[in-house]
């Protein structure tokens, strides 16, 4: 499941659509919760994941800028240049594949803000029905 994904499952899952039976949009909030706080351990598991990658990817491009890897990696891709300690950061952040695995982590990060908003407005959800049904009391004369 990917970000688009849970944007239309979230379109279907958060309006309130039966305003007849009010209470019963309350139960509703039971059922949708758990699945969307399965959504966040899915997503932070692979959050973890891809920062475990990095760290593991960052020192090999280290080793690797800093002419500490082994001489069979320089056959493969030869890198000629002698780099200063100071500078490795900046040939190790511009390298290509941190980059895409950068982006990889931007992603599930953004993916997991979207989803702590779903699960925020759940929880909103338990309020509106709630005025709702106080406000339907009130047009009823109720209150």
């Amino acid at each position: 499941m990917n970000l688009e994904d849970l944007k239309i499952e979230a379109r279907k899952d958060l309006p309130i659509l039966d305003h007849e039976h009010m209470d019963q949009e309350s139960y509703k909030n039971q059922v949708i919760k758990p699945k969307w706080l399965e959504y966040k351990t899915n997503f932070d598991q692979l959050l973890i994941m891809r920062k475990s990658e990095h760290q593991k990817l960052y020192r090999e491009k280290w080793e690797y800028y800093g002419g500490k890897s082994d001489a069979k990696i320089y056959v493969a891709k030869p890198f000629d240049l002698k780099v200063l300690k100071n500078d490795l950061h900046m040939y190790i952040t511009s390298d290509e594949d941190i980059i895409n695995l950068a982006n990889k982590r931007a992603y599930l990060e953004t993916t997991l803000k979207f989803i702590d908003g779903v699960i925020k407005s759940i929880d909103n959800r338990g309020w509106d029905t709630k005025n709702a049904i106080e406000w339907k009391k009130f047009e009823a004369g109720m209150i």
